[in-house]
């Protein structure tokens, strides 16, 4: 009687979840990545399109909402074809500009975004067991990190949210001092605030260590404008007087003790 009731219990289980893939077109790798602690894949691409409307509107001042939207397959095959060598202008990374007024930004930076994985945050890059298993974070950045690169663009960002949390935006160190250089974030830079030297095992190039910071999205949003985008690129492009401070965006080799 014990086994009928497990196995009656087990096909309620199926009925359920089969019912929740058909209502909200869950794949089955949606659900193995929120059993590991993620989203589904539906979550973060409604998460991308809020992203974008976010950014549009503070690009224009509050005037449209379609500057950006997401790249072609989330940038998947800006990936793929940066793999073999070639480049897929403005589609590398999760957000793309769909009017040429928004192309500095994507210029300047290479955005990633990054919904739910609730169970998981930067820190586990700190406190992890040496030599355990990839983090999350780890992906994300290496993700990030080759994006980037294949896109050849200034810098990166990397925009991530947790569940019933506020947004966040990593980047590159060096990319606050340039913002706060061309008058960024006033005289100081917004609290909550985060800097920290993080370990990455890196595929190409083995293990290396990232330099970067972290704060609230709001908070840079506020702090940053359309115009201290086009003075980066001025920089970017070689047509400013600036000093570019960072380069491999952020990376470098990880010292020896």
């Amino acid at each position: 009687m014990e086994k009928k009731s497990k196995r009656a219990s087990a096909s309620i289980v199926r009925k359920a979840i089969d019912e929740l893939r058909k209502k909200y077109s869950w794949t089955p790798s949606d659900i193995i990545n929120m059993l590991r602690g993620g989203g589904s894949s539906s979550k973060g691409s409604g998460y991308e399109r809020d992203v974008c409307r976010q950014l549009s509107l503070w690009w224009t001042a509050g005037a449209r909402d379609d500057i950006y939207w997401r790249s072609s397959g989330s940038g998947a095959r800006a990936k793929v074809r940066g793999r073999g060598g070639k480049n897929t202008a403005g589609q590398h990374g999760d957000v793309a500009a769909t009017d040429p007024i928004g192309t500095p930004l994507i210029n300047i930076f290479t955005i990633e975004i990054k919904r739910g994985y609730s169970e998981h945050t930067i820190h586990d890059l700190i406190d992890r067991v040496m030599g355990g298993g990839v983090q999350e974070y780890e992906r994300f950045l290496v993700q990030t990190l080759e994006s980037y690169e294949q896109a050849g663009s200034y810098a990166w960002l990397m925009i991530t949210r947790r569940d019933r949390r506020r947004a966040l935006v990593w980047m590159p160190d060096f990319v606050l001092k340039e913002l706060r250089y061309v008058g960024a974030f006033g005289n100081g830079r917004p609290a909550p605030f985060v800097r920290m030297a993080i370990s990455l095992r890196y595929s190409n190039s083995g293990e290396c260590c990232v330099d970067v910071c972290g704060m609230v999205l709001d908070d840079w949003l506020m702090g940053v404008t359309p115009e201290h985008i086009l003075k980066l690129e001025g920089v970017h492009n070689g047509t400013s007087t600036l000093t570019r401070h960072g380069a491999g965006g952020g990376r470098h080799k990880k010292s020896q003790a």
